[in-house]
């Protein structure tokens, strides 16, 4: 599948292949701007302009959409990570912080796919692939870069698993808000970049952690903060 794109004016004489991408681009879109998948198919078709009987030759319903959208979200972010750990070069501790980067650019370049990929989802998914199935790709990439942080002595010892999931959590959090929300608590791209707040997030689980003072000075010094 060709990675969707921004580009959804209306547009008629698709072929096969061209009308699949523009409705998933404009369905995109259309997640991205309402915060979820709040259209219809025919809907999408009068958007770029095509009868919704064309739009049912390409997905039986908009499960079968969403789902696509999913599968192609992951592969994306996956993609993503390739990208930023060939950046990284060979250190284990820069490939793990890479990864927290990768996460945090492919949710604010690619707004619609990432509240596909996490956001609560409804009946009509029921019978759709299981998220975990299609995220294996991505999810197995952190995994394996702890496990090298563990082999070098860098990552305490324990279930990747377990300590992936604690990792993910503050890119999530951080990709989830708003750039006003960012604001509001402190961490927005100025006080707080990405990439810091995912070092931070690495400390609990280091095999030599920095100290207090360093941690103060490194990351919450009063210079740091803007004045008033």
């Amino acid at each position: 599948m060709m990675s969707p794109g921004p580009n959804s004016g209306k547009k008629s004489g698709y072929h096969h292949k061209d009308l699949r991408n523009a409705l998933q681009d404009v369905a995109l879109r259309f997640i991205a701007e309402r915060n979820g998948p709040a259209f219809s198919l025919r809907e999408l078709g009068v958007a770029i302009g095509v009868s919704h009987t064309a739009v049912y030759r390409h997905f039986a319903d908009r499960a079968a959409l969403l789902e696509a959208l999913t599968e192609w979200g992951f592969s994306e972010l996956h993609r993503y990570q390739t990208v930023e750990l060939a950046k990284a070069g060979s250190d284990p501790l820069m490939r793990l912080r890479a990864l927290g980067d990768a996460y945090i650019r492919f949710a604010q370049e690619n707004q619609g796919a990432f509240w596909l990929m996490f956001g609560s989802r409804g009946e009509e998914f029921d019978h759709a692939k299981a998220r975990p199935n299609i995220n294996q790709e991505a999810h197995q990439a952190l995994i394996d870069t702890i496990v090298a942080c563990q082999r070098a002595g860098i990552i305490i010892p324990g279930d990747p698993h377990m300590i992936a999931g604690y990792l993910i959590m503050a890119p999530h959090g951080f990709a989830c808000y708003s750039n006003q929300d960012r604001e509001m608590v402190g961490v927005s791209n100025e006080m707080m970049p990405a990439s810091r707040l995912a070092e931070i997030a690495l400390i609990p689980v280091m095999t030599n952690p920095p100290s207090p003072s360093e941690i103060a000075s490194r990351y919450f010094a009063k210079s740091n903060v803007p004045e008033d």
